[in-house]
């Protein structure tokens, strides 16, 4: 295995029994396969090609997937390692991620990697990375989080209390791509992650304040990258827990989604400009773990992970393993149709649907394991009236 190699998974088209959308599955390996998360900028080749994540051949490693070919180009070729994510920077053409304590850039035509910063201390663990809009800097957060006490089996938020009860030293870092210079730019002993630089503002970012949500008291927070200066995004003050915030296309609104905090718990969608000016929630029909969309005329939600066996009957248990399309009409979101079936599990990262609109909004692309691995799908949106609703009656 290395550099360069092309494998090429044979597609399966097949139509989904609910929505008789034509879902293609775009890997087929012994090993799990999927797309960066859903804030983390992939897309590469104006939109026709992206950026993901594959074991192959007893590795965990970066690859490139182009749509018109079917191609799956590796572009990294890490030993001893497990990538989570990275993050393309359209500007300077080039993809970067973290190797255990080592920021690397990838020049995506020649695939040459240039180290660019290492942490100093080996206690310190880095969070994903975000690429400003201007291409100059990484903001990354760097946490140190208390040693444990005692063996623990690790899985998917198997230390998610944990570390809001007994919270890490982290500190939003700043990285010049091109010096390598690093500079502390917000530091706090808290639980804190999701950062996400705007995509057109170069001074503007996002992170949260991580934890239950229901014991967080204020989750999404914006960030001026320069001054440091720091505020709330849709304050809480306590009546609703909202997070998995993520950037319009147009990098000044931000979506959102959540519920209140009262005992009849009501769903809620909304989005505001990073300012807090702008704010628009409506209340939602339906429970999904994640949503995205480019604006605020449709998203997309995820459902909830399936029961393993069947779906049937599930309306009891809350759950619905379904990629759903939701549609703003000026007033409200009308909703949700069925775009497909996905029936994930979201046993750990790789297998969490984390829909996202392709960059033109034809499509869905998400990941799932109802074939045991986890592989990437897409779907095409087509005419949303045509698609069937999501109400209490499907099995």
């Amino acid at each position: 295995m290395s550099k360069g190699k092309i494998y090429q998974d044979p597609q399966f088209k097949y139509i989904d029994s609910y929505s008789e959308r034509e879902v293609v599955q775009l890997t087929n390996y012994l090993g799990h396969s999927h797309h960066l998360y859903f804030t983390d900028d992939c897309w590469i080749n104006n939109g026709r090609s992206f950026v993901f994540i594959s074991d192959r051949e007893n590795a965990k490693n970066f690859f490139r997937y182009d749509l018109d070919a079917g191609t799956i180009t590796q572009l990294t070729d890490l030993k001893g390692t497990r990538p989570s994510s990275g993050y393309y920077g359209e500007p300077n053409h080039a993809f970067y991620f973290w190797a255990a304590q080592v920021l690397y850039e990838l020049n995506m035509d020649t695939l040459e990697e240039r180290a660019i910063y290492e942490i100093p201390s080996a206690t310190v663990t880095p969070g994903r990375p975000g690429v400003t809009a201007d291409g100059k800097s990484i903001c990354s957060m760097l946490s140190e989080y208390p040693p444990e006490d005692k063996p623990q089996v690790a899985f998917s938020y198997s230390q998610f209390r944990e570390h809001f009860r007994n919270p890490p030293l982290a500190q939003m870092t700043r990285i010049e791509i091109a010096t390598g210079k690093a500079e502390v730019i917000l530091e706090d002993r808290r639980y804190m992650t999701h950062v996400n630089p705007s995509p057109v503002l170069p001074d503007i970012m996002t992170y949260c304040h991580e934890g239950p949500w229901q014991w967080v008291d204020q989750r999404m927070w914006g960030l001026n990258i320069q001054t440091g200066e720091t505020w709330k995004i849709r304050p809480q003050d306590g009546s609703v827990s909202v997070g998995h915030e993520y950037w319009f296309s147009d990098g000044e609104r931000i979506g959102y989604h959540g519920s209140t905090r009262e005992e009849d718990e009501q769903m809620l969608f909304g989005f505001l400009k990073w300012d807090n000016n702008s704010h628009v929630e409506r209340q939602f029909p339906f429970r999904s773990i994640h949503f995205h969309s480019l604006n605020e005329d449709l998203i997309v939600g995820d459902g909830t992970p399936a029961f393993v066996f069947s779906n049937a009957g599930l309306e009891g248990m809350g759950s619905r393993p379904f990629i759903q399309l939701f549609k703003w009409n000026g007033e409200q979101y009308i909703g949700p149709k069925i775009l497909s079936f996905h029936r994930s599990t979201f046993n750990d990262q790789h297998a969490h649907c984390h829909p996202r609109f392709t960059p033109d909004g034809k499509s869905v692309l998400y990941t799932s394991d109802l074939t045991a691995y986890s592989n990437m799908y897409l779907v095409e949106v087509g005419d949303f009236d045509e698609l069937p609703d999501l109400t209490n009656e499907v099995r």
